[in-house]
């Protein structure tokens, strides 16, 4: 008996010093000699690391970022959004925001909170005194700030702070309207002034998204047009005794924020979050708390400063990403997870790659800014396995499309070969 163990164990090992050494070969080759890679390959069934490239090295992790920011708030809130606090008194409803990025959002068609703040109190009275942070966090590009992908963010978002824009002949509508008399036609590369809410839009464009800047005058008056009655933004005590109104179900936002990678939603994420624990809304309190309370055990404590992976300020390992999808694989149900994450050939930022199969065998988040490429995620192999990765690529020169074939390709050896 003792004998046959043995027989196992050297084939197996045989088996592993092979499949390591074709990944090796991919990985030694010139393509990735001129950048900074970092992958890691864990089995979670056997708890088995079974390939470390710099896996205890720190990365810009960009969008990848997103995992940690939905284990946080997957740990934390329920199955729907708190859209806001509110207390009813006499004909008024006082509200203070929670950071719901769902109001108003073109992509989520409940009309809960919407109709609640119409038919509840005579005027609505808007408190405006629980966030301190700045619109933007550490590392964030100053030039983004024109960006759709980039807006501001706020304790009570409307439309993802954003105006849309639509040009028809000499004619502009805005939505909220409110910002219309503010935009004109014009050629110009910016969208918006740094300082203003002036927006452009191009005689050669149709249609633009810009972020507006937040503050108590363009929110009383967006959010009183919407609505149709008095808004008073206040910064006086909210109540101390209060309701919590609950919108959007959690997985929808989770699902949008993973798939497409929604920046805008993973950053107030991280303010929803907040809006459960005590003090005021805080991503970076949030990102404090889940550290200490949730993520005390990662073996290399990551540079964490947003929920979206915009501030290049983030610094994360391999080693971090695999120890985090472990966490979310084995403390909730496998079908959720799956259905949260980008599918390849079907879902988000990876439905035009790994096609080459009709079975779906990788569900990952990209992420991507200048230079720098990663994925992290789940992969099934053609053995039946499903295997835990972390590939992240940084500091290269080279077309980030091509880093992308090179690194499916990568994982493709993964899945035939494991």
């Amino acid at each position: 008996m003792k004998n046959i163990i043995l027989f196992v164990s050297i084939i197996s090992s045989v088996q592993l010093f092979g499949q390591k050494e074709l990944i090796d070969n991919e990985l030694n080759t010139e393509f990735y000699s001129s950048q900074f890679t970092g992958f890691y390959l864990y089995d979670p069934f056997t708890s088995e690391e079974l390939y470390n490239y710099n896996g205890n090295k720190f990365f810009i992790p960009a969008s990848n970022t997103k995992i940690f920011t939905l284990y946080t708030a997957m740990k934390t809130l329920g199955d729907s959004i708190p859209a806001f606090k509110y207390q009813l008194i006499g004909d008024e409803l006082h509200i203070e925001g929670t950071g719901d990025p769902t109001f108003l959002h073109p992509k989520y068609n409940n009309n809960k909170s919407l109709n609640f703040l119409k038919n509840n109190g005579t005027k609505i009275v808007l408190h405006w005194n629980n966030f301190d942070e700045e619109s933007f966090l550490p590392g964030w590009t100053w030039d983004d700030f024109r960006k759709d992908y980039a807006p501001e963010r706020s304790q009570f978002p409307i439309h993802e702070n954003l105006v849309s824009i639509s040009k028809k002949g000499n004619s502009v509508e805005t939505f909220p309207n409110y910002f219309k008399e503010f935009t004109v036609i014009k050629d110009a590369i910016e969208q918006r002034d740094f300082y203003e809410n002036k927006f452009y839009i191009s005689k050669n464009k149709r249609r633009e998204r810009v972020p507006f800047i937040v503050n108590k005058q363009t929110i009383e008056n967006t959010l009183s047009e919407v609505l149709g009655k008095a808004i008073e933004v206040s910064d006086a005590e909210f109540p101390k005794q209060f309701m919590v109104f609950y919108g959007e179900k959690t997985d929808n936002v989770y699902k949008e924020m993973m798939e497409n990678s929604d920046n805008f939603l993973a950053e107030h994420l991280l303010l929803l979050t907040s809006s459960t624990l005590p003090g005021k809304l805080s991503a970076l309190e949030t990102i404090d708390y889940s550290k200490k309370y949730l993520l005390k055990d990662l073996k290399q404590p990551p540079q964490w400063f947003d929920g979206s992976g915009l501030s290049r300020y983030n610094l994360f390992t391999p080693q971090n990403f695999v120890q985090v999808l472990d966490k979310l694989y084995k403390e909730f149900p496998q079908d959720r997870i799956f259905s949260i994450f980008p599918i390849g050939g079907k879902t988000g930022t990876i439905k035009n790659r790994y096609k080459d199969s009709k079975d779906s065998y990788v569900f990952a988040k990209t992420g991507t800014l200048n230079n720098n490429v990663t994925l992290s995620g789940y992969i099934k192999t053609k053995s039946g396995k499903m295997l835990i990765f972390s590939l992240l690529n940084n500091n290269s020169i080279k077309d980030l499309s091509e880093i992308r074939d090179k690194n499916e390709k990568l994982l493709r050896i993964i899945r035939d070969n494991y």
